[in-house]
């Protein structure tokens, strides 16, 4: 007599066992099961590249318009800047011909200093020095 207290272990809890579950001639081997598993993990990775390729494309498409319009107006920043410049390069460049008028001056001060100390008119030292000047002044000699 059995009991229900005492199951037959020879079968699972949920009923006995049914052949489909069993390995038969038509069940893979788990080299099969294992290249079938990396198969799937490809194809799933290659689906999940690809959704990421057309979201990428679709955002540069979206974003087009904002590239186009933050280099419109980085262009506008550089016109005012310009502008603003301007003015202060203009100043720059008249102190700066202040400035080189000054040293010409001074330049030929120096030289015509250097000149009286040379020598006396008529000297070889004085005709070069004179033939400078006149040249430092625009006026080469012919």
């Amino acid at each position: 007599m059995t009991s229900d207290l005492n199951p037959n272990h020879d079968d699972p809890a949920e009923g006995p066992r049914d052949a489909s579950f069993s390995s038969g001639s038509g069940a893979e081997t788990p080299n099969e099961a294992g290249s079938d598993a990396a198969r799937d993990t490809t194809d799933k990775a290659n689906e999940m590249i690809e959704q990421f390729r057309d979201a990428v494309e679709d955002f540069a498409e979206k974003a087009a318009p904002a590239v186009k319009e933050f280099s419109a107006k980085a262009a506008e920043f550089v016109a005012v800047a310009a502008d603003k410049a301007a003015p202060m390069v203009q100043r720059a460049g008249e102190v700066t011909a202040d400035a080189s008028g000054k040293l010409a001056e001074k330049s030929r001060s120096f030289a015509a200093d250097i000149r009286e100390q040379l020598g006396t008119p008529g000297s070889p030292a004085s005709d070069a020095t004179d033939a400078a000047k006149e040249a430092a002044e625009g006026n080469p000699p012919l």
